[in-house]
């Protein structure tokens, strides 16, 4: 909880006293000192009362689920094979897609995208008013 409440130095400080009491196993004493040199190490980044006041989510929860919304659904199609620019590409797109940012993006690309040195040879033959999303 006092991480939670932005007290990184203070749950350090409890770690650093639970070791002392002498009542942990050598193994467990290796992971407390593992623990704490992480905490120390990564303090800064640790400001989780922050966060949470506007609302971010602070697990790994939300990264998950993107990463099978966005990424699996769409690269583990039974008998899909992919390049590695191809994947890219696509989750790209799928990205652009899936932020509900596609009419921007399609805006950007055809106001910015109009000179055959812009695009591969192969692409600039593409119909740039085709509304199409990935």
């Amino acid at each position: 909880m006092l991480i939670l409440q932005g007290k990184v130095a203070s749950y350090i400080l409890e770690l650093q006293n639970e070791l002392q009491s002498g009542s942990w196993k050598e193994s467990h004493q290796k992971t407390f000192k593992k623990v704490m040199t992480y905490l120390k190490n990564h303090k800064s980044y640790m400001r989780y009362h922050e966060y949470l006041a506007q609302g971010y989510p602070i697990g790994s929860g939300v990264v998950e689920s993107a990463c099978s919304h966005v990424v699996k659904n769409r690269m583990e199609l039974p008998g899909a094979r992919w390049s590695v620019s191809g994947a890219e590409a696509i989750l790209q797109l799928r990205s652009v897609v899936k932020s509900q940012d596609w009419d921007a993006y399609w805006a950007f690309y055809t106001t910015h995208v109009q000179k055959p040195d812009d695009l591969p040879p192969e692409v600039n033959s593409l119909n740039l008013q085709l509304k199409i999303p990935a």
